[in-house]
């Protein structure tokens, strides 16, 4: 409702005044033209700051996270390449160019840690501010961002579909979607001259988080003209008038194209085609092909891409005031369901073989969910958000505003509850998802104890130029020793030559530790030596228990522990 003043006549000129009542549009009110936006940059600056805090908590477990121990070592060895010289992965291409560059220095002044905790903290504090002014621009109501903030947290960890996660480790696209949501931010008050650059400043970062972003900004772009003009030489017209934000933002994009599309310049045809179909199928199948996903996974985000088509619906209707700064997003939304829906039909084209499969694989690598699973949840945390804000600053009854504040209580104690979830194990993220873990926590904590303590002894009693085969349960040796290591799991390269010796070495080291109880035990010690010699490693660590179960004690020199008689829970032996 709007109250309108009569007009006043002044010189023949009509002017009338607006004052809306709906104080949610303007929350921040002064007689002092200059203290209004003052006090509005303090309220959104506090903002920020809480949620900071809230992405600390959230996801600020002891480094290294999940991919820290794989991009950072790779970061490292970047800009200092006589690090970890011998080790297969750090010697291969360098997919994020950019990302190394501008972050590897780090690395020569701070530990691994220290840079992980420094790029944290960049990371956060951006995606902080550019999720605080996206929230803002849509509805501006005080605290508002922290809420859609956090719900968004609690929906990308629980929805999602391909396991793409947005706050964690210190990585190229945590800043990509930094980038990204700041361009959502001019999309949602159309300003499409600095939407093009920041989502190729995101492509620069990581090409496929910007790259798949522009898309789909693309597509929200086409239909908002088509409806507001419904003239395709007009939609033509407006194109031409963005073609100089649109090449900056493409030229942009090239810094982060570039490098994976060279990598594979100089490899042969069935190579890349071999190389690729491991990549997908056997590699990183659980994020890339839609047959890999758990069905409680698909189930989830069907769900939440249900409501949030229902959000847009009904806003539509019953909120038309955050219609018009929801409608990109919301189209943003369907933009990266349709991408996600091309991921689907390429699955299905895969799995019929007959001549298409090679085709199909070769698409599929470009992570055709991950969108979908940054996306729709945001889009639903922002617009839940909007309506339950708009609903508690209109209403004037106190059962309407208790039940806000009950919703916001109820997703306080949600986060509260996840966030000791994430606390409960003190094993750093990379350790957790790749030491074995026991029904009995104590000896679960004391095997990594123990890892931690054998890779203490590898970084200060071996050179710095030694080679290890290593336990095919773990991916933080590099991060912990700063040795090489002849092949691990986690470090898949991202050249089509690599990729296929990766393979090769993981058929003879790693798959017999899956296969065997014994696991690299059941080789003889002649054929241990001719694998070191053949890789140029010069220790074998296993699991003790391995080496128990072996038929035949081995002659192999052991060097950690030194007494014979010591049980740990690994072993090292020289070659």
């Amino acid at each position: 409702m709007t109250r309108f003043s009569y007009p006043q006549i002044n010189r023949g000129v009509a002017i009338s005044t607006v004052e809306p009542l709906d104080k949610s549009l303007n929350p921040v009110r002064s007689d002092n033209k200059i203290a209004a936006p003052v006090q509005s940059v303090l309220w959104r600056s506090i903002e920020v700051i809480l949620i900071f805090g809230c992405l600390l908590t959230f996801a600020g477990q002891i480094p290294p996270d999940v991919n820290e121990s794989h991009y950072l070592p790779k970061a490292k060895h970047f800009w200092d390449p006589t690090w970890c010289a011998g080790d297969l992965f750090l010697g291969s291409s360098f997919s994020h160019w950019l990302f190394y560059v501008t972050t590897g220095w780090l690395t020569r002044f701070f530990t691994l840690a220290a840079t992980a905790w420094i790029g944290r903290i960049v990371t956060w504090l951006l995606f902080a501010y550019a999720w605080q002014r996206l929230s803002w621009r849509v509805i501006p109501i005080r605290w508002l961002s922290i809420f859609s903030a956090i719900l968004f947290l609690l929906l990308n960890n629980r929805f999602h579909m391909a396991g793409e996660w947005v706050v964690g480790g210190f990585e190229a696209k945590g800043i990509a979607y930094g980038f990204v949501l700041i361009a959502l931010g001019n999309l949602v008050c159309k300003d499409w001259r600095w939407v093009w650059p920041w989502l190729g400043a995101a492509a620069a970062f990581h090409v496929l988080v910007g790259g798949w972003a522009m898309i789909a900004c693309g597509f929200t772009w086409l239909l908002i003209q088509l409806t507001t003009t419904q003239s395709f030489a007009a939609v033509f017209n407006a194109a031409r008038q963005h073609t100089l934000a649109i090449a900056a933002g493409l030229s942009l994009a090239l810094v982060g194209a570039l490098p994976p599309l060279l990598s594979d310049q100089s490899a042969a045809p069935d190579v890349t085609v071999a190389a690729r179909s491991i990549y997908v199928n056997h590699r990183i199948a659980h994020h890339l092909t839609f047959d890999a996903f758990p069905t409680l996974h698909v189930a989830r985000f069907a769900f939440l891409a249900v409501v949030c088509w229902l959000l847009s619906r009904w806003i539509f209707c019953c909120a038309k005031p955050i219609h018009q700064k929801m409608k990109p997003l919301f189209l943003f939304g369907a933009g990266s369901l349709w991408i996600a829906l091309g991921g689907l039909m390429l699955s299905g084209l895969a799995e019929q073989g007959r001549g298409v499969s090679p085709l199909s694989e070769n698409l599929l690598r470009f992570y055709w969910f991950r969108l979908a699973d940054f996306a729709i949840p945001a889009v639903v945390a922002i617009a839940c958000c909007a309506v339950v804000g708009r609903w508690y600053q209109n209403s004037r009854q106190p059962s309407t505003r208790f039940a806000c504040l009950a919703l916001a209580g109820l997703l306080l104690v949600a986060d509260a509850v996840a966030v000791m979830e994430n606390h409960q194990d003190i094993r750093p993220r990379a350790d957790q998802r790749s030491l074995p873990e026991y029904d009995d926590v104590q000896r679960t904590e004391e095997t990594y104890r123990n890892w931690r303590r054998v890779c203490q002894w590898v970084k200060t009693e071996t050179p710095k130029d030694a080679v290890f085969i290593t336990p095919a349960e773990q991916q933080t040796f590099k991060w912990y020793t700063g040795r090489s290591e002849v092949v691990s799991w986690k470090d898949i390269p991202q050249d089509a030559v690599n990729i296929l010796e990766w393979q090769q070495r993981l058929n003879q080291l790693y798959e017999p530790q899956r296969r065997y109880e014994n696991g690299l035990m059941s080789y003889s010690d002649a054929q241990l030596k001719e694998l070191g010699k053949y890789y140029g490693a010069d220790y074998l660590i296993v699991p003790q228990y391995q080496v128990d179960l072996a038929g035949v004690p081995t002659k192999l020199i052991r060097v950690y522990p030194e007494n014979a008689t010591d049980k740990t829970t690994y072993v090292i032996f020289q070659l």
